[in-house]
C-alpha cells in the first residue's frame, strides 16, 4: 500500500476515534447555589452500564455541564416542573 494513502486513512481513523470519546462526569456534587439550579435547562443521566465510570446527572445549564450526585433527580424535577408552570425561561 502507498504510504501517503495509509497516512491519509490513519489520519481519518484517528480523528474518528477521537471525536468519538465521551465527555463523562468524574465526581459529583451534591450541593449547587439555587441560582444555578434555577438556569438548568435540561439533564442527562449517566450511568456505569455505558463507558462512563460512575451514575451522574449531567446538568446543563450556562452552555456548561455540570456533575450532580443522582440523588438530585427527584428535586431537579421539581424545579424543571416549576419553572414551566410559572414559565420561567432559563433562570430569568
Amino acid at each position: 500500500m502507498d504510504p501517503i494513502v495509509l497516512a491519509i486513512l490513519l489520519s481519518i481513523t484517528f480523528s474518528a476515534v477521537q471525536g468519538a470519546t465521551p465527555k463523562c462526569c468524574v465526581e459529583t456534587s451534591k450541593k449547587f447555589p439555587l441560582e444555578l439550579l434555577m438556569k438548568v435547562t435540561k439533564y442527562d443521566v449517566q450511568t456505569t452500564h455505558g463507558v462512563c465510570s460512575i451514575d451522574a446527572l449531567v446538568l446543563h445549564a450556562n452552555n456548561k455541564r455540570y456533575c450532580a450526585t443522582p440523588k438530585m433527580e427527584r428535586f431537579l424535577q421539581n424545579i424543571l416542573k416549576l419553572k414551566m408552570r410559572n414559565g420561567v425561561k432559563n433562570g430569568s
